[in-house]
């Protein structure tokens, strides 16, 4: 080999460590990643429950609150011994997921038991709500179903322009893109 040839090897080598070495300097120094990047702690003491979210949007006066005050302390007692019971399982499902194989036969009632418990917390969550009617002016009525509809349900999907295939998502096949089956 000439030493023409490589003189041009090692200073194409030296650009490339270069590139690589400035790479890892920004990706390590300059910017991390999004995912990295530690979420602050929630703040202290329990979490209010959706209807007490919803009645402090609602602006109930204080004889509504004192009417309504059984129906919300009664739905947090259930809502907390069902999160309790939720967690148990999710518990009992991670150690499921840690044994070597994950044995089918152990994991699909526990499964299945929690999907039955969000089940019912929802029932539980719309019934409550529903006990909150008799209570409400027409105005809240109507602002509660709009929270309702937009919380419980999700945002409706955005109208897809003509020619670009059926279904919610993005892409011309809905939200597994083009060629994917929708998902049910």
């Amino acid at each position: 080999m000439s030493s023409r040839m490589m003189q041009i090897l090692l200073a194409l080598s030296l650009l490339l460590n270069t590139f690589v070495l400035a790479g890892f300097v920004y990706r390590s120094w300059i910017a991390p990643p999004a995912f990295e990047h530690r979420l602050p702690p929630p703040p202290p003491g329990p979490r209010p429950s959706p209807l007490e979210v919803v009645a402090r949007e609602l602006d109930l006066d204080e004889s509504q609150r004192a009417k309504l005050r059984g129906v919300i302390d009664q739905y947090a007692t259930t809502r907390r011994d069902r999160q309790r019971e939720i967690q148990k399982l999710r518990d009992q499902a991670a150690a499921e997921y840690r044994r070597p194989t994950i044995d089918m036969a152990r994991i699909d009632p526990i499964i299945e038991q929690l999907a039955r418990l969000r089940i019912e917390q929802q029932k539980e969550t719309l019934h409550s709500f529903a006990q909150f009617e008799p209570q409400l002016t027409p105005q809240q009525r109507e602002r509660m179903h709009h929270i309702l509809a937009e919380r419980l349900a999700g945002p409706p999907w955005p109208p897809r322009p003509p020619g670009q295939g059926p279904g919610p998502g993005p892409g011309p096949g809905g939200p597994g893109g083009p060629g994917r089956p929708p998902q049910q």
